[in-house]
């Protein structure tokens, strides 16, 4: 016979064949090897074969020959020889396939079962592990509970009513299981340093959570299958998010029997409800702020910036080092200034308006989770700062605008090679000494109210846009979230702006172009910072 349709049979039957030889032996390593050892007998008994009418009865035939000569190989013998009847009766098609379904049900029953235990809130699932599992009685379980008979059967009731229902149900576990979001934390806070709180989303985890728990809310069993990750280690998460105030446990939804216990024992419920407590900026809602945003700014920067070289021959009469920069070299610093004091003043206009909330014991501060937002962009920046400590005698102030190529980024560079230079007076940087910061500031005044005036309508824009994207759960929480914020989410989109305004342009240098060096003088610092 044509070897091709044994070969045709054993593709289209591989797992035919692999549930019958798992049927017949212990372990899945025995089972691998003896259905491979299956195929090859029926490859090389092939030429046998005479009527294509009798494929069935032979390969299950083979099969069965090959399956004793795998026991004797293993130096075991059958428990039960198969006589000449039992090949008849195996090389039944019909028969066979039924005992391999049956098979195949008892494993699928199987895997069922083990989902449906791992999706069992804690409660549920220590009560079943010491009743079903370690044997122990109703009366022995409630006391290594530590709560009440009554309880504990009302547990193992729900148990099997849940496993029930489970078993029969189809699920899909969420996209998260298998591509979780990228997630950032950011936090703005004041008061006693909290690694454990800092360092929360370290991992991808806890931000998958509140993402999932972000617009509406989620039991932890819900929270099971979206992150594909069991309860039994999804609790503590849960718990630890809850302690910080990061996710809310709703009220309870529990039935009025269950209610009824849990005030006799207390104990967290599968029926818990969770909903995240803070604001997460998603890719949606960055994408569309940026395009509402960029006809502002670029309108109010292009006035901003033409009002500035305006001023370059004033400013330039202070002296400062690097005073002689070409103009493009020399408004790239001075426009960070502009920008950075102008948030300055907006902190001082709505010191009372927006504030810091409690985070932890000792600290107070804002909360707020990226979601999707790429790193890398024209609107991103590579790191900014009002105050970058040089050493104790110079700081600088720099932005790393992400419209910047690399040579023009301040963090590019080494630290001693910037001290080097302001120490030997190079022309590289604008370095401020004594009071010269301070006379510069006076001279930008009209464009650091413009820029602080921009922000106002910036925020105001930020705010009425994120309520549209935020759960209502949360958008108690946007003002303030937006007041505090959005310059922090803003400066690279601002160095775009101007840059494609046409107002603020690249200059040809292998220096770094918006930074200037100052003197940290007392008080200075505590206002630049």
């Amino acid at each position: 016979m044509d070897q091709n349709l044994i070969v045709d049979f054993a593709q289209e039957n591989m797992k035919t064949i692999y549930a019958y030889a798992l049927s017949r032996v212990s372990n899945r390593e025995d089972a691998e090897d003896l259905a491979g050892e299956i195929l090859l007998a029926l490859l090389s008994c092939a030429s046998r074969l005479r009527d294509e009418d009798a494929l069935y009865g032979f390969v299950w035939s083979v099969a069965g020959n090959t399956y004793k000569k795998f026991l004797r190989q293993k130096k075991r013998q059958p428990v039960d020889p198969l006589s000449r009847d039992d090949l008849e009766q195996l090389a039944d098609p019909e028969d066979f396939t039924l005992e391999l379904e049956l098979e195949e049900e008892r494993q699928e029953q199987l895997a069922r079962l083990r989902r449906e235990l791992s999706l069992l809130s804690r409660e549920y699932r220590e009560c079943t592990l010491c009743y079903y599992f370690k044997g122990l009685s109703c009366r022995e379980t409630a006391r290594i509970m530590g709560i009440s008979l009554d309880m504990t059967k009302y547990y193992l009731y729900k148990t099997r009513k849940l496993l029930k229902e489970g078993i029969g149900m189809e699920r899909e576990y969420g996209t998260k299981s298998y591509q979780p979001a990228a997630f950032t934390f950011q936090t703005l806070f004041s008061g006693s340093y909290n690694r454990e709180y800092v360092n929360l989303f370290n991992r991808l985890l806890p931000g998958n959570i509140l993402l999932s728990a972000y617009y509406s809310p989620v039991t932890i069993r819900e929270l099971a299958l979206e992150t594909g990750i069991p309860t039994a280690y999804l609790e503590d998460e849960v718990a630890l998010l809850v302690k910080y105030g990061l996710l809310h446990l709703l009220p309870s939804q529990a039935a009025p029997d269950e209610e009824k216990s849990r005030a006799k024992e207390p104990a967290p419920s599968g029926r818990d409800r969770y909903q995240t407590n803070m604001i997460l900026y998603t890719e949606e809602y960055m994408l569309e702020l940026y395009e509402k945003l960029t006809p502002l700014c670029t309108r109010q920067l292009t006035d901003i910036l033409s009002s500035m070289r305006g001023q370059l021959a004033a400013l330039r009469k202070i002296g400062f080092n690097g005073a002689d920069l070409e103009e493009e070299r020399l408004l790239w610093p001075l426009f960070w200034l502009v920008l950075h004091r102008g948030y300055n003043l907006l902190n001082q206009r709505n010191s009372e308006r927006y504030s810091y909330q409690v985070l932890y014991d000792h600290a107070t501060g804002i909360n707020v989770g990226i979601v999707n937002h790429a790193e890398e962009s024209p609107y991103s920046t590579y790191g900014f700062a009002g105050y970058s400590r040089i050493d104790e005698n110079y700081a600088a102030a720099f932005a790393d605008f992400g419209i910047l190529p690399p040579k023009n980024r301040y963090l590019q560079q080494n630290l001693q090679t910037v001290r080097d230079a302001v120490c030997s007076g190079s022309g590289k940087y604008v370095f401020f000494k004594g009071t010269q910061l301070s006379e510069v500031e006076h001279l930008l005044q009209p464009q650091i109210l413009a820029m602080a005036d921009l922000y106002e309508q910036m925020i105001s824009v930020a705010q009425e846009l994120l309520r549209s994207h935020a759960p209502e759960s949360v958008t108690g929480l946007v003002s303030n979230i937006v007041g505090k914020t959005l310059f922090f989410d803003t400066v690279g989109l601002l160095g775009k702006c101007a840059v494609d305004s046409g107002a603020l342009k690249l200059p040809d240098t292998e220096y770094p172009l918006a930074v200037f060096i100052y003197t940290a003088q007392p008080g200075i610092l505590t206002d630049n910072q």
